[in-house]
């Protein structure tokens, strides 16, 4: 019986997936790979078995990366409420994240859930720089010459188990400006996980 409601579990959620794809391809929002999707979910789905509550989708776009995140974290047992924010500039945009994260709750959900999720529109440099909490996990998929500018805020907004990942780390790749802070500062230490285009992985230092 187990067995069949987590086939059921993920049958709703690939077919839910479908549509999210297509949803982005008519709105010509390029999305992650399956492939990174699933790296999502399995580093999510970690950082909240580590006790992580914080997790953030900045670059949310229809809502298709935070549907993976969402889905990491679904059936952690927390003692603690887990909160996801999923933000996106682009107002025409945030319209169907907003609407795509409200059916995809109702499509995963129970009548309770101790994941909150919450779509902004906004700015994600503005929403880091102004967060008073701390991040576990951040997901990272904007412009990528504002890539910079949340590498630097990170070593002070992360958690003692936070990370950030950042998309398009092989291709196109990150800027001079990103590789040479990575190269010279000591207060993160970063990875490359080599999916078709690259996620970089970074975590404060000890």
């Amino acid at each position: 019986m187990r067995g069949e409601l987590i086939n059921e579990l993920i049958d709703r959620f690939l077919s839910w997936m479908f549509h999210v794809e297509d949803v982005s391809r008519r709105l010509r929002i390029s999305h992650i790979s399956r492939e990174d999707g699933l790296v999502l979910a399995s580093l999510s789905y970690y950082i909240a078995l580590m006790g992580g509550r914080v997790f953030i989708d900045a670059g949310a776009g229809a809502g298709y990366s935070t549907s993976w995140i969402l889905y990491g974290v679904l059936k952690t047992i927390s003692r603690e409420k887990i909160f996801l924010y999923a933000i996106e500039r682009d107002l025409h945009r945030y319209s169907y994240l907003k609407e795509n994260i409200e059916k995809l709750k109702e499509l995963l959900f129970k009548e309770t859930s101790q994941v909150e999720v919450n779509a902004l529109n906004m700015d994600a440099i503005e929403f880091l720089e102004n967060a008073e909490f701390k991040i576990d996990m951040i997901f990272v998929d904007i412009d990528k010459r504002q890539y910079i500018d949340v590498l630097k805020l990170l070593p002070k907004k992360l958690s003692e188990i936070g990370i950030g990942i950042f998309h398009n780390a092989i291709e196109p790749g990150l800027d001079n400006r990103a590789k040479e802070f990575l190269e010279k500062q000591d207060q993160l230490i970063h990875h490359v996980i080599p999916t078709r285009l690259g996620l970089l992985i970074v975590k404060k230092t000890t």
